[in-house]
């Protein structure tokens, strides 16, 4: 197994924007995703989501243990997931409700900040241990959607308009959402334009991926609909600064080594609140 402590390598020569290096046994380098822009991650069932996300909790360390970054989870097939990595979150929400009242919470957060930025004249929060950066994951965020009852539909369109003020005015108050989801589709998704990050893991066809990556990212290579199921954690980022279609494989990460970064992180993440104690300019940019 691999050691959880040695598995990423240094952010030192990162971009001027914090990225997380998530390995890529395709490449001798890590591909870099953009701290505090909303990422879409699509893919259809078997196509390893799970082992994509749980690369990603893996690169959050180092900013969890220095206290830059909350991260909070929606997890609504009831906190399965998100519980048995629960060292890395400081809250989850397991339920539609639960949901909601999370959202809601971060949507407060972000009028606050915004309150104070227009105080001191300043348009975007330099996020740092005083004031952190809040990443919300959310596991099959179509859950979010798509409810028979008048009850679920009514708790659902709560939960979408704190989601998508947070999609629309969260990133320059700190705050980034990663959603996951299998079908790609707008009228099953209605959200997926304010994701400016796109990652497509397997996918049924051409349309597919143009939905999930943008019709750039296909005309420069990305081929999602052509990786077998049998290599989950494969897939295609599209690097919209560079132009870039990045092909990955992402390594298979072992329960044990999530149960044993999870317990180490718990002490630094669990005296953690969302709300910055204090809100001062410092670190990160």
């Amino acid at each position: 197994m691999i050691s959880p402590i040695s598995r990423h390598k240094s952010r030192e020569a990162l971009t001027s924007r914090p990225a997380l290096a998530v390995p890529n046994q395709l490449d001798k380098d890590d591909f870099l995703l953009p701290l505090g822009l909303h990422l879409l991650i699509v893919g259809t069932t078997g196509s390893g989501k799970t082992t994509l996300l749980s690369n990603i909790l893996l690169a959050f360390d180092e900013f969890l243990r220095e206290g830059s970054v909350r991260l909070l989870a929606i997890d609504l097939k009831d906190g399965v997931s998100a519980n048995a990595c629960a060292g890395f979150y400081t809250k989850i929400a397991s339920t539609l409700p639960e949901a909601v009242d999370l959202l809601q919470e971060i949507v407060e957060l972000v009028k606050q900040r915004n309150a104070w930025l227009k105080s001191i004249h300043e348009t975007e929060i330099r996020w740092s241990v005083q004031t952190p950066l809040v990443v919300i994951l959310i596991d099959e965020a179509l859950q979010l959607y798509g409810a028979a009852s008048p009850e679920q539909k009514k708790i659902q369109a709560q939960a979408q308009e704190a989601l998508d003020t947070l999609l629309l005015t969260g990133r320059s108050a700190g705050i980034m959402v990663i959603a996951a989801v299998q079908d790609p589709r707008k009228e099953f998704f209605k959200s997926r334009d304010h994701y400016p990050e796109r990652i497509a893991l397997a996918l049924n066809s051409k349309d597919e991926a143009k939905m999930a990556l943008g019709d750039e990212a296909v005309s420069r290579g990305a081929a999602p609909w052509l990786i077998s199921h049998s290599t989950p954690g494969r897939g295609w980022y599209y690097d919209d600064l560079r132009h870039k279609a990045i092909r990955f494989q992402v390594p298979p990460v072992q329960a044990d080594e999530i149960r044993i970064m999870s317990s180490i992180l718990l002490p630094f993440t669990h005296q953690q609140d969302v709300k910055s104690p204090t809100i001062q300019q410092k670190e990160h940019s």
